[in-house]
């Protein structure tokens, strides 16, 4: 693992400990058609997701998709995104991080080349660090992936504080030596130029009412 995806990881990690900060995902796969009719039942509210009517992922209760990984690891396992990422969520991530490498003139994606990460943790509960990888071409997942190094990454983290969703990017090009990291609120509106787990750690410190002696 190279210097700059050990970095990203520490931010997950660190992010991980807060109780007031915890990732979103779907406990459920998608509904099932009844077999048989049943009785008209009062609707109940989906708990799964915080915006839009589809799931942002299809995870069991240990926070795995419900499809085997395309690349393992004793730390880490790759799934595709297809059936694990909600459709618009995915493309909501594609634009996101377009705009956010636009400032640099990186490249953009599209959103089909990309990956549900998950790492392996013995914090806590045990449940993996989920990340969701964007890359702009099959050649730069390969690498990113099989590989030593990545040479672009477009990485998303999500947070949920006040039931609201927020995002993480970390944008990156090796080559030409760019790092950057950004805080997304729920309406793709940039907040900090730096990790969520980051801006909102130091607004809570800043808001803090300090002790009278």
């Amino acid at each position: 693992m190279n210097k700059l995806r050990f970095i990203v990881l520490s931010y997950v990690l660190l992010s991980l400990q807060g109780i007031w900060l915890s990732p979103v995902w779907a406990n459920d796969p998608p509904p099932k058609p009844a077999e048989t009719p049943a009785a008209p039942a009062k609707a109940e509210k989906s708990t799964r997701t915080f915006e839009g009517q589809e799931p942002l992922f299809y995870f069991d209760a240990k926070r795995r998709p419900y499809i085997e990984p395309f690349h393992k690891t004793d730390e880490e396992e790759y799934f595709v995104c297809r059936g694990v990422i909600g459709e618009w969520f995915r493309q909501l991530m594609a634009e996101e991080a377009n705009m956010l490498a636009a400032k640099d003139g990186l490249e953009k994606v599209t959103g089909s080349t990309c990956a549900v990460r998950l790492v392996a943790t013995h914090q806590g509960k045990k449940l993996p660090i989920i990340s969701v990888e964007l890359y702009v071409n099959s050649n730069v997942m390969r690498s990113c992936v099989l590989g030593d190094s990545c040479p672009q990454s477009r990485t998303v983290i999500m947070y949920v504080l006040d039931k609201t969703l927020y995002r993480s990017y970390f944008i990156t090009d090796h080559e030409r030596k760019i790092r950057r990291a950004y805080c997304l609120d729920n309406k793709s509106k940039i907040l900090a130029k730096e990790e969520c787990w980051h801006h909102f750690f130091d607004k809570a410190a800043k808001e803090k009412p300090k002790d009278k002696h």
